[in-house]
């Protein structure tokens, strides 16, 4: 794969590569800026790529054209196969150039549509409902906060001068099987196309991109790990401030014991709802007493998805630091100006561990936690 710096070069010259998810479950995508879309970019796009024609965009650039979220899961394939994962996909309603095409099937028709959502002055009358092309709202920050293909295309995008709107394609191959790691590679090369994976995106931003700045810091009493330094950090993409909970040295070099969680008012602090948040919390700090040295980092609601559900997998812990460090950026950053690099995760969850290389951590091993009886809310 190329460099981040030569791989924006061709990509802003050619108006095409693949992005590559080298992190999670295999999936790579054909992306390209929506702004000055032509019919021929968009016709060897869906040519090369076989799926669906998605375009991400800013959440400011969603409320400009007033886009509403699907009220229903997802467009579907005859193949499921083939799809891509729309469960992590905030998906908006689909669209239509109101005015200059006819089907809105063909190439030349879609690259109008493409074009609109890419404007450099997005106009909601622009644009009907619904239509063929399927425009995805993706998270402030990018891929530092969630590391998926359609902040990774919308990133590329942007840091090559074009507006905050960019078409991904999923790869698919012959069988309707999405395209993998390698296969993608292979494919970049065969059509003479630069690709690029979201582990080097990662790095690239994080080298430049600072998420997370120190507020304020203080040695805080606990009856369950004894005394603390507690330091707030002030996240640059949510209005919110996070803590981090430090014990003992943990800027040595070696594995530190960490435990990231997500905050959950009710049952951390009033014992309300899922009293299970609150248990994991007291375990954590137990088990880092117990050792004599670790971190456990708080972080605020708003750096995660919104819904009830969601904040009952996080407050619940299943398999909470697996998603949290590799969708979110911001617990990983506050580790590593803590200066941790080796980490030691208090977790129950069985899920692997994956994408942390791109944060500068390494997971030296998993340690689980005492079992949590739900009902009654304390360990067992």
């Amino acid at each position: 794969m190329s460099p981040i710096p030569a791989f924006l070069s061709q990509f802003s010259s050619a108006r095409l590569g693949i992005l590559v998810d080298d992190i999670g479950p295999p999936r790579a995508a054909l992306i390209a800026p929506t702004r000055d879309m032509t019919p021929e970019i968009m016709n060897r796009a869906l040519s090369l790529s076989g799926g669906l024609t998605f375009v991400a965009v800013s959440a400011e650039r969603a409320a400009a054209f007033m886009l509403p979220e699907m009220s229903r899961p997802s467009p579907t394939r005859s193949s499921a196969k083939a799809t891509t994962t729309v469960d992590s996909l905030k998906m908006l309603c689909s669209v239509e150039a109101r005015e200059g095409i006819t089907t809105g099937i063909s190439a030349s028709d879609r690259a109008a549509t493409v074009r609109i959502l890419g404007g450099d002055t997005p106009h909601p009358r622009d644009l009907v409902k619904p239509g063929h092309i399927f425009p995805v709202e993706v998270r402030s920050g990018g891929v530092l906060v969630k590391a998926a293909l359609a902040e990774g295309a919308l990133d590329i995008v942007r840091l090559s001068g074009f507006s905050d709107a960019a078409l991904f394609v999923d790869l698919v191959g012959r069988s309707g099987d999405l395209l993998s790691a390698s296969e993608s590679t292979r494919f970049a090369a065969e059509h003479g196309l630069p690709v690029v994976g979201l582990s080097q995106l990662i790095s690239y931003r994080l080298h430049r991109e600072p998420l997370v700045t120190r507020t304020a810091e203080a040695i805080i009493p606990s009856r369950i790990a004894g005394e603390l330094r507690g330091i707030t950090y002030r996240s640059k993409i949510h209005d919110v401030e996070h803590i981090a909970l430090i014990k003992g040295d943990v800027a040595h070099g070696g594995p530190v014991l960490v435990r990231v969680q997500a905050e959950s008012t009710l049952s951390d602090v009033f014992g309300g709802g899922d009293r299970s948040s609150r248990a994991l919390l007291q375990s954590s700090l137990q088990a880092i007493s117990g050792r004599g040295s670790g971190v456990l980092v708080y972080l605020r609601r708003p750096a995660f998805e919104e819904s009830p559900e969601a904040e009952q997998r996080f407050a619940s812990g299943g398999a909470q630091p697996a998603s949290m460090m590799r969708e979110y950026g911001v617990g990983a950053q506050i580790l590593r100006d803590l200066g941790v690099s080796q980490i030691e995760v208090l977790s129950s969850s069985s899920r692997s561990l994956t994408g942390l290389a791109s944060f500068g951590l390494t997971i030296v091993s998993q340690q689980p936690l005492p079992s949590v009886d739900l009902a009654q809310g304390h360990l067992v």
